[in-house]
């Protein structure tokens, strides 16, 4: 009996832990990070949302979960407490899918599977409105179209947004949807170029505008990406909408198909008469930029653009609401780049010489922008600066010099500071 004893650990050590099975360890952390975009009619090129679809796949699992490109979210760490709803796994959860695979993929009891994670993109509170495309649209120009659609708004009063999410009517060429707040006298511009456009709504990139010259500050709304189930601004704010407002829903659609289908998306949203805080989005930017100054010659891979300043002058001009004389406070970042893009970052430099990373993008993917909430908010006072850079590629045998501009094969770097007061 002793010998059997001595020798019980070799023996479950030669047989190693048991493998993780699908329905008890891998399907809870796919039903909670994944399913959400591989679905039936979802924006994945493929299911993940059955055991039979998913060992099909187990190597590619493996291959994009160690390499971070799955679940999509381009930053990294940064110096004020991370990140709000940051949907990346966790070395352990990674290990999971990688044993789970090299274990033959063992499916375990479906009828006792495990609760999946927590979403951490938990949706709406509730819907309060829906405005939805006047009309079905069928994207003109393949394999990428943009096109702006004129939502009125039709609150009588004074309401703020405290949460959007967009349902798209065909998932399979929603790229991803801009918000554009459009209030006082600009408000009868975008009617108006829809009304020019035989086709429904109108051609724009970037901005509302398309092709036409800035005429009013442009104010992002919001911006959203098939796949997330909506989101609240963080701490209990909202973006107020003055009664009469315009909202522009720019459209990025993307599709390799010859005849795709039309698409018709709706915009849900919550709505508060009041918030503890009102945010706006705030673009911190360099003006010279704008005006010819961001060259990004041919034929160079590394071009490195800085900006380092106090935003708060500029904000007024960029048609900010809020009253940033004695601050403000950043809750959350949308950084922007185009296609020529490679790393970003922005940082806070305080007025005592410390300086702290408030994001970095080290992998900058066009097709994966997204809103950064903060865990913990960054106070900006006077005397501090913020610093921002950009770093990009064009270095393609067909490359071309080019500029700032919101055409595809020009350039921006910006990022949109979720802001209050």
């Amino acid at each position: 009996m002793r010998t059997f004893l001595l020798l019980l650990p070799v023996a479950l050590l030669a047989c190693g832990t048991p493998a993780p099975t699908y329905h008890q360890d891998v399907r809870p952390i796919l039903e909670g990070r994944c399913v959400n975009c591989h679905t039936a009619g979802g924006v994945g090129p493929f299911v993940l949302d059955s055991y039979a679809a998913t060992k099909t796949m187990g190597p590619a699992l493996v291959d994009s979960t160690q390499k971070g490109r799955m679940p999509p979210w381009l930053a990294t760490a940064n110096d004020v407490g991370g990140y709000l709803r940051d949907p990346s796994l966790t070395p352990a959860q990674k290990d999971v899918i990688k044993k789970w695979v090299e274990g033959g993929m063992p499916e375990g009891d479906a009828k006792k599977p495990t609760p999946p994670l927590a979403d951490v993109a938990a949706g709406l509170p509730q819907v309060d409105l829906t405005l939805k495309m006047p009309e079905p649209y069928t994207p003109q120009t393949l394999p990428d179209d943009y096109r702006c659609f004129v939502l009125r708004w039709p609150m009588t009063t004074p309401t703020y947004v405290t949460g959007v999410n967009g349902v798209p009517g065909n998932s399979k060429i929603v790229h991803h949807v801009a918000l554009y707040l459009i209030d006082g006298e600009a408000a009868k511009y975008p009617p108006m170029w829809d009304a020019e456009d035989a086709t429904p709504g109108y051609q724009c990139f970037g901005g509302p505008f398309g092709t036409r010259p800035q005429q009013f500050p442009v104010k992002l709304l919001t911006a959203w990406l098939p796949g997330y189930q909506g989101q609240t601004f963080p701490r209990g704010g909202g973006v107020l909408i003055p009664p009469g407002s315009t909202v522009v829903l720019q459209m990025h659609y993307s599709s390799l198909e010859a005849a795709p289908l039309a698409d018709q998306t709706a915009m849900e949203f919550s709505l508060a008469p009041t918030v503890s805080r009102r945010v706006a989005y705030q673009p911190f930017l360099k003006f010279d930029w704008v005006a010819g100054q961001m060259e990004i010659p041919a034929n160079a891979s590394e071009v490195v653009h800085e900006h380092r300043a106090d935003p708060r002058p500029n904000f007024g001009l960029l048609g900010s609401p809020l009253d940033t004389t004695k601050g403000f406070t950043i809750e959350a970042i949308m950084f922007h780049m185009h296609t020529l893009g490679r790393r970003g970052e922005v940082w806070i430099h305080k007025a005592d010489k410390t300086k702290k990373k408030i994001l970095e993008i080290p992998r900058w993917d066009f097709h994966w922008q997204q809103e950064y909430q903060l865990a913990e908010a960054v106070r900006f006072e006077p005397g501090d600066e913020l610093r921002m850079k950009c770093v990009f590629d064009n270095s393609k045998p067909t490359s071309k010099t080019t500029n700032w501009g919101e055409n595809s094969e020009e350039e921006m770097c910006v990022a949109n500071l979720l802001s209050s007061e």
